[in-house]
Order: C-alpha cells, then sequence, then structure tokens
C-alpha cells in the first residue's frame, strides 16, 4: 500500500485551469496596458468573469482579482502557479520534491496516504528491529559485533521517520478536514465581499470536508484511487 501511494503521488498529472480562463492576447495585452489604473484592470476582470460566467470569487490583495501573468489567464478559486513545474494548477497545495510533482487536487488523497502508509511501514520496522536492538546493546551479543551500527542505524531511522511521517500525516489529516490547503493555511484565503482573510471560508463541516478528499465510498478511502 506504502508503494502503490508512493506511484500513485508521483504520476497523477496535475489538473489545469480549464480554458474559459485563459485571457485572449488582446485582454491580457489591454490588462497588462491597465497595470497603473488598478481600478480599470479590474473592471476589465470583472467583465471577463461575467461574460465567460466563471465561477471565481477568491481576491488578491487590495480585493484584486487573481491573475497569472505567467500562464496569462484568470486564477479559478484555490489555484496557485508552481514555479518548478511552471503550471498553475487547482487547488495547489505545495510542491514536493520527494514525489517530483505538485501536490494538489489531482493527488492529494494519495499524497495522505503514502504519508500514513510510510509512518505505518516505519512504525512495522521499527518495532521488528526493537528485540534485536535490546540483544545487541544491552545484553552484549559477541558473535555478531560487526551488524551493530545496522541495527542501531535502523532502529533510529525507523523511529525518526516514523514520528516524522506521522506528524506530516496527522498535520495533513487535519488541513483535509479543515478543507485547507497548506498555503491557505500559511495565508487565509479572502472572499468577494467579506471582511478579509478567513480560514473558515471553504469549511463546510469536518466530515464533509474529509469526503471531498477521500470520497464518499468508505471503503475506498484506504486505497489510493480515484474516488
Amino acid at each position: 500500500m506504502f508503494v502503490w501511494s508512493y506511484i500513485q503521488t508521483i504520476i497523477a498529472r496535475p489538473i489545469i485551469p480549464p480554458k474559459e480562463f485563459l485571457l485572449s492576447n488582446a485582454e491580457f495585452l489591454e490588462h497588462q496596458s491597465n497595470s497603473e489604473e488598478p481600478s480599470r484592470q479590474r473592471d476589465q476582470l470583472l467583465r471577463i468573469i461575467a461574460d465567460k460566467h466563471l465561477p471565481v470569487f477568491t481576491r488578491g490583495m487590495q480585493n484584486s482579482i487573481r491573475v497569472c501573468q505567467i500562464c496569462q489567464l484568470i486564477k479559478p478559486d484555490r489555484a496557485h502557479h508552481c514555479a518548478t513545474c511552471g503550471i498553475c494548477l487547482l487547488k495547489m497545495d505545495h510542491h514536493c520534491p520527494w514525489v517530483n510533482n505538485c501536490v494538489g487536487y489531482h493527488n492529494y488523497k494519495y499524497f495522505v496516504l503514502f504519508l500514513l502508509y510510510g509512518a505505518l511501514y516505519c512504525c512495522y520496522t521499527g518495532s521488528g528491529s526493537a528485540k534485536y536492538f535490546v540483544d545487541f546493546w544491552m545484553e552484549g551479543v559477541s558473535d555478531i559485533q560487526a551488524f551493530r551500527f545496522h541495527v542501531l542505524f535502523l532502529f533510529f531511522a525507523a523511529w525518526m521517520f516514523c514520528i516524522s511521517l506521522l506528524a506530516l500525516g496527522g498535520y495533513h489529516l487535519h488541513l483535509a478536514m479543515s478543507n485547507l490547503t497548506t498555503l491557505e493555511s500559511f495565508r487565509a484565503p479572502v472572499l468577494a465581499g467579506t471582511g478579509g482573510p478567513d480560514k473558515r471560508a471553504y469549511n463546510v463541516g469536518a466530515a464533509r470536508n474529509f469526503c471531498q478528499v477521500f470520497g464518499n465510498t468508505c471503503y475506498l478511502w484506504f486505497l489510493p484511487v480515484r474516488n
């Protein structure tokens, strides 16, 4: 399950914003030409959003419409640009070098399962080596002196990674049940017409938040499959 989750996290392709969010060359040039006049820039983007019926409610600094200057598009809610991948992706959480992929809408469930199964695997390894660790280092078994360092390393490395992965997995479970991404946990989203940043902007209750990530079929929660 650990390897399966890991592979799924790696191979899942990021989901980019639909083409409706792209700005035409003329629209982008107009947007750029209004850079010194934020009010005109905002009015232009609001007009485009209304004409295309785009579901955009998140706002940026000073109530501005969020635009990616690199991808030349209006950012959908919760979408962000990844400098490493060079694309905007939906519900971006972070870019993870350990899986050489962005973590977001397309693979967040797989990533959380990867962390939790990794912690379970390390716990199993650490527990399995505990007896030998005690025998080698407390009772002074002499016929396997050369293997003492290996047992010591395995025991401490397994528990170190177990604790680290468990803490990270628990943190991401908390984020999933709060309907937050890592980026949103550091900078709360701002919705149009609200008083300011609100970390509960997308919160619909812990159970429903969890099901948005893991799906409604409970026996598939533990499998790294789309649900």
